[in-house]
C-alpha cells in the first residue's frame, strides 16, 4: 500500500528518471552481467567453469599486469591528491592575479588522452625535455631511458596520468575550500589558534567529504587506466586494462578477457569499500 502511494505521489519524477535508468541498465548493467557470465564459461562454451580465473592466476603476464596496475594507480593517485591539494590551497589564497593563472592548470583536461600520450612520448624520450632538464640541473649524467620497461616506465605512466587529471582533483578541493565559512577561521584566530591548528582542526575535517569524493573518483579511473600505457609502451608494459583488450583483440579470447575485466572490477570495488570503511571509522573517532 505504501509502495503504491509512493508511486502515485512521485509518478512525474519516476517518469522523468525512467529513460535514464533504462539507459544505465542497457549500456552498463547488462554488459557487466554479460561479462561476468562469460568469465565463468569455458573457452569451449560448455557450462560453468573456473578455468579462466585459474589460467589468470597461473599466468605470469597477468600477475605482472596486476602489479603494474596497482603501482600506477597508487602512485598516480597519491601524486594527484597531493598536487591537487597544494594547487587548490594556492588558488584559494586570494593572491592578486592568481585567478588568471588558473586556466593554464585546467588546460590538460581539454587535451584528449591520445594527444597526451603522444606529447609524453616526446617529453620522456631519451632526448626529450625531461632528460634535458634533469641533465641541466645536474641530477643525472646520462639520459634515462624511460620507455625501456620496469620501474622507470611505470613512473613515467604515473606522471603522465598525474599531469592529465590533477586539475580534476584541484577543482574538487577548490570547491571544498571555497565552501568553508570564513567566520570559522576568524573565530579561531581570535581565540589564538595558529595556522597549523586551523588547518588540522578546521580545514581538513571540513574537506573530508571532498577528499573522499576525489579519492573515489580518481581511484576508480586510476585502476582502469588504459590509453596511456597502450600509447606509451604498447605491449611492452601491460596493465589489466590493456591485458584484457589484447586478449580480446589480438588473441580472440573473449572468455579470458572477460575474466580479467571482472578481476579489475573486483579490485576497484574492494579499494572503494576499504577506503570508505577506513575514512568512516576515522570520522566517527574524531567525533
Amino acid at each position: 500500500m505504501h509502495f503504491i502511494r509512493g508511486l502515485k505521489r512521485y509518478y512525474f519524477e519516476i517518469i522523468m528518471i525512467t529513460p535514464l535508468l533504462l539507459l544505465i541498465f542497457v549500456l552498463t548493467v547488462l554488459p557487466i552481467l554479460r561479462n561476468i557470465i562469460l568469465s565463468f564459461q569455458h573457452i569451449s562454451g560448455s557450462g560453468f567453469s573456473l578455468s579462466n580465473y585459474k589460467h589468470l592466476l597461473l599466468d605470469v603476464g597477468f600477475r605482472r599486469a596486476f602489479l603494474n596496475t596497482v603501482f600506477i594507480a597508487l602512485v598516480s593517485l597519491a601524486l594527484e591528491i597531493g598536487m591537487g591539494f597544494i594547487l587548490a590551497l594556492i588558488f584559494s589564497s586570494g593572491l592578486r592575479g592568481i585567478r588568471w593563472i588558473k586556466p593554464i592548470f585546467i588546460l590538460p583536461l581539454a587535451i584528449p588522452t591520445v594527444v597526451v600520450g603522444v606529447i609524453m612520448s616526446y617529453l620522456f624520450s631519451s632526448s626529450g625535455w625531461i632528460n634535458r632538464i634533469l641533465t641541466d640541473v645536474s641530477l643525472i649524467d646520462s639520459p634515462i631511458y624511460w620507455m625501456s620497461g620496469g620501474f622507470k616506465s611505470l613512473l613515467m605512466i604515473a606522471l603522465a596520468d598525474c599531469w592529465k587529471v590533477t586539475p580534476i582533483v584541484m577543482l574538487i578541493f577548490l570547491s571544498g575550500l571555497e565552501s568553508i565559512d570564513r567566520n570559522l577561521y576568524r573565530s579561531a584566530r581570535i581565540d589564538g589558534a595558529n595556522n597549523f591548528y586551523i588547518f588540522r582542526r578546521i580545514t581538513l575535517p571540513m574537506l573530508t567529504p571532498f577528499i573522499t569524493a576525489a579519492v573515489i573518483i580518481r581511484g576508480i579511473d586510476a585502476f582502469r587506466i588504459f590509453a596511456l600505457p597502450l600509447i606509451l609502451m604498447g605491449q611492452n608494459l601491460k596493465v589489466i586494462g590493456t591485458y584484457a583488450y589484447l586478449e580480446y583483440v589480438e588473441y580472440n579470447n573473449a572468455y579470458l578477457s572477460a575474466a580479467s575485466s571482472v578481476i579489475l572490477l573486483m579490485m576497484i570495488m574492494a579499494a572503494v569499500i576499504i577506503y570508505i570503511k577506513v575514512v568512516g571509522k576515522r570520522g566517527m573517532a574524531a567525533v
